[in-house]
């Protein structure tokens, strides 16, 4: 590896460690705001689903980040626990728009196709 490319790849680990960290920050700002706005019942409920699913999101990709850096686990290995993470993640944020919707629908007394 030439010094170049070695100074590429530093540069590259340090902004992909930066980003995480980025995703991490912007997840709990999601949070804090959804806290602060102190909503209560359905849409409270569907805020802090939302705010967890992007917190679990943000995290995802450290840990992608340190499994594959610092553990050195195998690419395969790595994107599957990646993508398993990131599932979990859409599942709090799916799980909290479900709940919204179905209040909703309960409040306008709309059948909506489910």
């Amino acid at each position: 590896m030439t010094e170049h490319s070695h100074d590429l790849h530093e540069y590259f680990h340090f902004v992909s460690y930066a980003l995480d960290f980025v995703l991490i920050a912007a997840g709990f700002w999601m949070a804090q705001t959804a806290r602060r706005m102190q909503m209560k019942g359905t849409v409270g409920s569907t805020l802090k689903q939302v705010s967890a699913g992007a917190v679990v999101l943000g995290f995802a990709h450290l840990i992608e980040t340190v499994l594959f850096e610092v553990f050195g686990v195998g690419v395969e290995a790595n994107e599957l626990i990646h993508r398993v993470i990131i599932l979990v993640g859409f599942l709090f944020i799916a799980n909290g728009l479900r709940q919204f919707a179905q209040s909703l629908r309960s409040m306008l007394k709309v059948k909506a196709p489910q």
